[in-house]
């Protein structure tokens, strides 16, 4: 059963869990159900050497998935190492090696986690459904110039955490397990990765326009913005992908005078919209570089922004623009499908 989360309920929530000064919540023992995932971007394939997710107040952890090109899409869980031990510590540490195809090059880091903010929402996924807790993964993302992300996921998904690792020489041969014979042959295993990995039509835009560096830091900047649907069509709740990777299921869609709150930019949409006495299913994907520079204009300097959809049939129809009090931009470059 889905629940729905309101935004203010959530950082009550939140905010409660947080500062409270309950036992359970500092003991580093307590234990839930979770397993590692692992996540990278979609035209920019990456490999992880190593990693693990180490738990509170040990040097053992999990182990993350390594091995293969990952090229998901940033957000996206790939695989789930199963340990067999079901119950276990959180993460408060993570250690990650990790190659970036595009750019030939290796990354290490080894980052202090927010244990306590990755506890709260544990106990929230728990409350929320005590038969099937919110949350059961926890997911680390690599990207170029070397990104590191890890969200909290399950039926919803949370950014938990974000920063840099350091650009490391690393021999090819150590890195992948292979026997290579000369930097000829490890240069040639590597193009040929990313010959499998992407298209001719993705490989060209690397070589023309370069890696975009800074892109999923970019992701992570945040608005202060509502949906709304255009007068005359009401929906009561909306499943919303953000660009850098989270997600909400059966969000509540509130009033546009609600309490601001930043939000990250939304990359897919799903809502309900009654036309004709029929209800109709709407699935929108944004364009994230359009969408993202729209909300950079009109959401500058933490101005209130909507992103209004006006419902029509056939499906494709579908209108949306962006507005704050003094402008409107029409989106033109979304899809709209059922």
């Amino acid at each position: 059963m889905m629940h729905k989360y309101h935004w203010h309920t959530y950082l009550s929530t939140f905010i409660l869990l947080l500062t409270g000064c309950s036992n359970a919540m500092s003991n580093n023992n307590i234990k839930f159900d979770w397993r590692a995932t692992e996540s990278a971007p979609k035209h920019y394939p990456m490999e992880i050497i190593k990693g693990t997710f180490i738990f509170k107040g040990s040097t053992q952890g999990v182990y993350i998935p390594s091995g293969g090109t990952l090229k998901a899409g940033w957000g996206e869980p790939i695989s789930s190492h199963n340990d067999g031990n079901h119950e276990k510590s959180l993460p408060d540490r993570l250690t990650l090696t990790f190659f970036s195809y595009a750019e030939k090059q290796f990354y290490r880091g080894d980052f202090k986690l927010p244990y306590e903010t990755i506890l709260a929402l544990f106990h929230e996924g728990v409350e929320a459904n005590q038969d099937d807790p919110e949350y059961n993964r926890i997911m680390a993302g690599i990207a170029p110039g070397g990104a590191v992300a890890v969200w909290v996921i399950g039926s919803n998904q949370r950014e938990v955490f974000f920063s840099q690792a350091e650009k490391i020489e690393l021999s090819p041969s150590q890195a992948f397990g292979l026997p290579f014979k000369n930097k000829e042959e490890s240069d040639a295993y590597i193009a040929k990765q990313l010959v499998n990995s992407l298209t001719k039509e993705e490989r060209d835009s690397i070589v023309k326009d370069g890696v975009p560096f800074g892109l999923w830091a970019r992701y992570r900047n945040l608005f202060d913005w509502r949906l709304t649907l255009s007068k005359g069509f009401k929906s009561d709740i909306t499943d919303i992908e953000f660009v850098n990777g989270e997600f909400i299921r059966d969000w509540l869609i509130v009033s546009k005078d609600d309490t601001d709150i930043q939000r990250p930019v939304p990359k897919r949409l799903t809502f309900r919209a009654i036309i004709d006495n029929r209800n109709i299913l709407y699935t929108v994907d944004m364009d994230e570089f359009e969408t993202m520079d729209t909300f950079g204009k009109l959401g500058a300097n933490n101005q209130k922004v909507y992103l209004e959809f006006e419902p029509r049939l056939p499906r494709e129809q579908l209108k949306a623009r962006l507005y704050n009090d003094k402008e409107s931009i029409e989106l033109k470059k979304f899809v709209s499908k059922k």
